[in-house]
């Protein structure tokens, strides 16, 4: 960049600054070894990651000036090729300049910019950093944003003649051959980055040499041009943009991202434009598509919004060839029986609404809102899905148009059947074309609303109002379409008089709707779960992980909040508790709680285990049996004022609740009562 200016001591003089590949040629003889020192200088800065420039001026004469100023004049005011012509007029005046010296300055990288690069990277996104600053500086800031890695290796392409560039090319290709067949011997994957300086950039995109560069270009990780111009930045996108391996192919989806004017040229030709607001400047930002204050934004607007978008966008097209086909084939299979005379089964106001009211909404909302993964569960790779195109294909367009011709044969022919010959309870035929179509358009209403509830993921209190009020409209607006009202306003209009109110009377209209809904559906859901058991994609593999890690930790914590609980209960004696209605309640742990068949007798095995009746451990019946002392009395004492009583089992005092009025109630019980000739007693082992 130059600028002229006429200095205080009134002479006009011409400074510019500007890359040293630019300005070097540019610069006189008159000082070679101030240029040599210049360079060893600016060398070093690069090596240390700075951002350099070179600044030179020129001393120009009144007369020279005045003659330059008239062709700089002609060339702006020139209709054709006005642009050729003002950069042959600078370079009428910028020549034979005077070096003054170099800067260098330190442009720090933005919070997130390594972690953003690393993600974007991850997500299977080819990165080309396009910028002016010296070889050293861009591989230096490639290695400190992470676009390079410490195992990946660093090619360099660099010519000053076409011929140069096209050998150089090859050999790096056969570098890269010979690399990768070593790195698979080995069992690794071979990373490899490119860089390209602006002169040699000049030639790797002449016409002869581009396709190739490119796919050399294309098999490297991390592509850095380095010294190149704003125009050179914009032949690059368009490159990029324009490749097509395969006729067939669709083009490259190109996002440029930019702080500077420098950067407009670019910005403009990708796909998508996204500036970058600072201390650069605004021109960025008013060329772009997208504009943020941090380059870390960009991970969220491509690695979430965007993949928000395409499944969102991959959901409402599905679905909305399924809707429809299942709504046109319904009377497209209905043609054989009114002799294909073009009567429609449907009330036309059916058909007017059906895709206005009954079914517009839910996918709608599904379009915005609806989410597959949260912000924080959703890895870059799924990112893959969209340039995949899993999601919404040739194969994704036929097996929804086959979803909408089951649904469309089972919603007609399966009310035809169930309504074959039938009467209601007045005696009258519900073979009519007004009942029939009244009872299939409801059938049809309800399921494609189900089916778009099986598409949403993300509910929301919006989802639901719309999804089922999308079937109650139905009702409520039918009540009105087939009320006596509407048919006396308009015969011809209102033709389904009655309809509604004869097929909601019907019960066999709500078990075919039921049968109907399981018919259609239960399908696609077995379907999608063999595909999802099967064949998964990544996303639905990273859905499945996340939901069985979910029930994984509810698990956990379950199991953590019943050891407490389990301990405590293992701890505790078993007692007689007061019970409701004067009755009692026995507590035991798991432990000690004996087991019955299933005739609620105590099996033989068991009792030789665990004891009988009350007895809380082993060995209680055989001592009961043989007459030994296996009853413990509890010590009668006054109890009126005491909460409690203390029971002396085998030396061990036990605290248990008070009993009062404590009743038998099983034949163990009395016997164990008369054995020990006590009215309370606690058999314990």
């Amino acid at each position: 960049m130059s600028i002229i200016l006429r200095c205080p001591d009134g002479k006009i003089r011409l400074f510019c600054k500007g890359a040293d590949t630019t300005v070097i040629p540019l610069l006189n003889d008159s000082s070679p070894a101030k240029l040599e020192a210049t360079l060893d200088h600016m060398n070093l800065y690069a090596r240390q990651g700075l951002r350099t420039l070179i600044i030179a001026c020129k001393e120009i004469p009144d007369y020279d000036y005045l003659e330059w100023e008239k062709i700089y004049e002609k060339a702006q005011l020139s209709l054709e090729d006005r642009d050729g012509a003002i950069n042959a007029a600078n370079e009428l005046i910028e020549r034979n300049l005077d070096l003054v010296g170099s800067t260098a300055i330190e442009d720090k990288l933005q919070d997130g910019v390594p972690e953003t690069i690393a993600n974007l990277a991850r997500a299977s996104i080819k990165i080309w950093v396009l910028t002016g600053d010296k070889q050293e500086t861009a591989i230096n800031i490639g290695y400190s944003c992470k676009l390079i890695k410490p195992r990946m290796e660093v090619l360099i392409l660099e010519g000053d003649e076409s011929d140069e560039v096209k050998f150089e090319i090859k050999e790096l290709q056969y570098r890269i051959d010979e690399l990768r067949r070593a790195a698979k011997k080995e069992g690794v994957d071979a990373e490899f980055a490119l860089v390209v300086t602006g002169t040699t950039l000049r030639f790797a995109l002449e016409e002869n040499l581009k396709h190739t560069f490119l796919k050399l270009a294309l098999q490297c990780a991390a592509v850095i041009c380095c010294r190149v111009t704003p125009l050179q930045k914009a032949l690059v996108v368009r490159l990029v943009k324009n490749y097509k391996p395969n006729k067939t192919d669709d083009d490259n989806i190109t996002l440029a991202i930019g702080d500077g004017a420098n950067d407009v040229s670019m910005i403009r030709e990708a796909h998508i434009g996204v500036g970058i607001s600072g201390k650069e400047g605004m021109q960025a930002v008013l060329a772009s598509d997208f504009c943020f204050a941090q380059f870390r934004f960009l991970e969220r607007l491509i690695l979430v919004h965007g993949h928000w978008s395409y499944i969102r966008m991959c959901k409402f097209l599905r679905y909305f060839f399924f809707k429809n086909f299942a709504f046109t084939l319904v009377q497209l299979f209905y043609a054989p029986f009114c002799g294909f005379t073009a009567q429609t089964i449907f009330d036309p106001l059916y058909i007017t609404l059906y895709n206005v009211v009954f079914t517009s909404m839910p996918v709608m909302l599904v379009g915005i809102m609806d989410q597959e993964l949260s912000v924080e569960n959703a890895p870059p790779e799924v990112y893959e899905v969209g340039q995949l195109n899993q999601l919404f294909n040739k194969q994704a367009f036929a097996l929804s148009g086959f979803h909408g011709f089951v649904v469309a044969a089972g919603c007609l022919f399966i009310p035809y059947q169930m309504f074959a010959q039938s009467i209601n309870i007045d005696g009258l035929d519900q073979q009519s074309m007004y009942f029939i179509g009244t009872a299939i358009a409801g059938i049809v209403t309800i399921v494609v609303n189900f089916q778009v509830a099986l598409e949403t993921t993300l509910w929301t209190v919006y989802n639901h109002i719309l999804t089922w009020g999308s079937i109650i409209s139905w009702f409520l607006l039918f009540l009105v379409i087939c009320s006596p009202f509407a048919f006396h306003i308009s015969p011809d209009q209102f033709s389904y008089f009655d309809g509604i109110y004869r097929v909601v009377q019907t019960r066999i209209w709500w078990l075919t709707m039921v049968l109907t809904l399981v018919i259609c559906l239960f399908p696609f859901i077995g379907y999608r779960l063999y595909v999802i058991l099967t064949q998964p994609t990544l996303l639905q593999e990273v859905v499945y992980n996340i939901e069985k890690e979910k029930v994984s930790k509810l698990t956990t914590l379950t199991k953590t909040l019943k050891a407490p609980l389990k301990e405590i209960a293992d701890h505790i004696p078993l007692h007689l508790h007061h019970g409701h209605k004067g009755g009692h309640a026995l507590y035991a742990t798991k432990r000690q709680q004996s087991r019955k068949d299933l005739h609620g007798r105590v099996s033989s095995a068991q009792a030789s285990t665990r004891g009988y009746a009350f007895a809380s451990g082993e060995g209680y019946g055989r001592r009961m049996i043989a007459g030994g002392e296996a009853m413990v009395q509890i010590k009668r004492q006054d109890t009126r004022h005491l909460p409690s009583q203390i029971v002396d089992v085998e030396g061990e005092d036990i605290q248990l609740p008070k009993p009062s009025n404590v009743r038998p109630r099983s034949g163990s019980m009395r016997s164990s009562t008369k054995r020990a000739q006590a009215s309370r007693v606690v058999n314990v082992d």
